[in-house]
């Protein structure tokens, strides 16, 4: 009996076969190794596919069971179908090796279904037509040691969105390759008409001179690319790594040649939509990237892989060199002087991460659609990001640091949420810091029962802030006082503990502390106040106050036990005094400018005489002019807390 023979007899108790002709495995599908499988119809799997030998598929594989493979290749393989789709609602399949090798008339490739998991153990070979990664799905290999792709005649393809606006940036990484390095010519291309030609994207185009900024597409009615967009080239940038200095920015253009893992910064097309949406064709990055450098350099790196990254792995294996990921979010930025720039650096540790210190009107979710949010543990495709070594040595990316996980948050600008891991037994407090402009610091404080973290400085669980504005909030870690933290890190919870703040103003007005979140907490947070030893509950309300400008490194502390003097509502209005001057004027004396929300006086038959509403704020002494009769009056104060109501003589 010949070997085809023995297989039509092995597989007829798996297989079965529908009224069009396509093959459907209900059961489990066992190819063994050495051994060649050809399947001529479209191929669905409802029960178990392990396969350790070789499978030749000349069409569609739907897989809506299990896929199971430790040796062997799949081949996606035709002469008569130019397109081979790989979906089906398991949302994954996985494979040994991988071929693909489409030589049909109007060849394309195999497309890969959108938020599907393509796990590929060992190597590529992309013989004849490429593989498009659809909208969020993702490529994953899993060996370790060097890339071991073999690519012919095919690519991979890969969307990503950036920002739209001429002025503001996006922190980019490339997830392919042209023969080991990428170059945005030839590597990156306008992806407006992904929906309609997903194999054939237009390249990118590129200008230069003023106004300096970039062009949207212009399409069809259909909608394909008639003119791809253009990108001003006085926006790209790759960064050298040093200590911070402006000037270590290094100006590219499209024929710069940057490495696998590093990343550049480019501005939007001036597009009209919400998002642009590019994509990258080249090689798949896999494998190991690495990355040389001193302690005290930063350098601006990205996710080398089409497929997230899991920054926790990646700072484990790196501990000795990096402790935290910075990431640039845009706060709105209007024009190209760089003294207007908007945005801040979000943060990722070990602990949580922290969202950038930006207007307050952002807070909520991440992005300049209107809400900020901090990162979670897996880095996008696509995403750039700086970080500063805390040693010397290689920074090294690898395959095991790969994880399929989608982006959510579909209105957020190119950086964006993935999904968060479940069943976490940390605990976080994320304290807010507003200064009179609107900017909003969140400091995150985690309490991790599973770490080695205690209160002294741990590398990996308290990170530092990137960049410090001129009016800001910080933890302070072992008296460090020129150590501003943005995430502080500890293994366990005491109501017993206390966690300094500093402090920098550099403007008067209303600056106020807050309560932004917690997770997984319970218990009162307050606000204490060492030098009047007294506590705020940031749990019940906001503490707004006003000092002189200045740093202050001892005067405030996040502490979980009210002191001997516990501030509430009505404690707060005892210090504030009201009376009449004998000047026909209202004195309203306000030493710690609470926020002050109406003052109203009334005579004493209950009609009211005036009420105020303006220029309340950020004073700590408010006269009212005053011409009434002589006789008694009410006065009535209102904050966001409480009133008080205080009776004076007019004489």
């Amino acid at each position: 009996m010949n070997l085809k023979l023995k297989l039509i007899l092995f597989f007829t108790w798996g297989i079965g076969f529908m009224a069009n002709a396509q093959i459907v495995n209900n059961g489990d599908l066992k190819i063994s190794e050495n051994t060649d499988v050809y399947f001529q119809n479209a191929y669905t799997n409802t029960g178990t596919h392990d396969s350790d030998g070789n499978l030749h598929l000349n069409n569609n594989f739907t897989n809506n069971g299990a896929t199971v493979a430790a040796a062997g290749t799949t081949y996606f393989i035709s002469a008569t179908n130019p397109l081979i789709n790989l979906s089906g609602t398991s949302k994954e399949a996985n494979f040994y090796n991988l071929e693909v090798d489409v030589t049909a008339a109007g060849q394309q490739g195999v497309s890969v279904a959108d938020e599907f998991n393509l796990h590929v153990s060992h190597a590529m070979n992309l013989t004849n037509g490429d593989l498009r990664l659809t909208g969020e799905s993702q490529l994953i290999q899993s060996h370790a040691g060097l890339d071991n792709n073999t690519v012919g005649f095919g690519k991979l393809l890969r969307d990503q969105q950036g920002t739209v606006s001429p002025y503001a940036y996006n922190y980019w990484s490339s997830p392919v390759n042209i023969s080991g390095t990428f170059k945005l010519l030839g590597g990156k291309f306008d992806g407006t008409d992904s929906p309609l030609n997903p194999f054939n994207p237009t390249q990118v185009q590129f200008n230069s001179g003023s106004p300096f900024n970039g062009l949207p597409p212009e399409t069809d009615v259909p909608g394909n690319v008639t003119n791809a967009l253009t990108i001003n080239k006085r926006w790209l940038y790759k960064y050298a790594r040093g200590t911070g200095a402006y000037n270590q920015w290094i100006s590219i253009t499209e024929n710069t040649v940057l490495s696998p893992g590093e990343g550049y910064i480019m501005k939007g097309a001036n597009a009209t939509t919400t998002n642009q949406n590019y994509v990258y064709y080249g090689a798949p990055n896999n494998g190991n990237y690495s990355f040389n450098i001193s302690s005290g350099e930063e350098i601006l790196l990205g996710n080398p892989y089409p497929s997230a990254l899991d920054a926790e792995k990646f700072i484990q294996q790196n501990s000795t060199i990096v402790d935290a990921l910075y990431f640039w979010v845009d706060g709105g930025s209007t024009n190209h002087n760089l003294s207007d720039y908007l945005g801040g650096y979000a943060i990722w540790n070990l602990t949580t991460g922290a969202p950038p210190a930006i207007t307050s009107t952002m807070i909520s979710g991440l992005g300049n659609s209107g809400t900020v949010e901090a990162p979670t543990q897996f880095v996008p495709v696509g995403q750039g990001f700086f970080t500063t070594a805390i040693g010397s040595g290689a920074i090294n990316f690898d395959n095991s640091q790969r994880v399929f996980k989608t982006e959510k948050d579909d209105a957020s600008i190119f950086y964006r949420n993935s999904d968060a891991l479940l069943e976490n037994p940390n605990s976080y407090i994320r304290i807010g810091y507003e200064d009179p402009q609107g900017f909003h610091r969140q400091m995150a404080l985690g309490f991790l029962p599973n770490s080695p973290a205690d209160l002294n400085h741990n590398n990996g669980y308290d990170a530092l802030q990137y960049v410090t504005r001129t009016n800001d909030a910080f933890f302070i870690i072992e008296n460090h006082v020129n150590k501003r933290y943005a995430i502080q890190g500890v293994n366990s919870f005491s109501d017993t503990m206390e966690f300094p703040l500093g402090l920098i103003i550099s403007e008067t007005g209303s600056h106020k502390f807050m309560l932004d979140a917690i997770e997984n907490f319970e218990g009162t947070v307050y606000l204490k106040d060492n030098e009047q030893d007294v506590t705020y509950s940031l749990s019940d309300s906001d503490y707004t106050f006003n000092l002189p400008p200045g740093e202050y490194s001892d005067r405030f502390s996040i502490v979980f036990q009210p002191s001997k003097y516990l501030s509430t509502p009505e404690t707060e209005l005892n210090q504030i005094s009201i009376f009449y001057n004998g000047q026909d004027q209202i004195v309203v004396a306000n030493p710690n400018y609470l926020e002050v929300s109406v003052i109203t006086v009334y005579n004493m038959v209950g009609q009211q005489i005036l009420a105020l509403t303006d220029n309340l704020s950020n004073q700590n002494k408010i006269s009212i002019p005053f011409n009434q009769s002589n006789g008694v009056y009410l006065v009535v104060l209102k904050t966001n807390r409480a009133q008080k109501s205080t009776k004076i003589i007019k004489y």
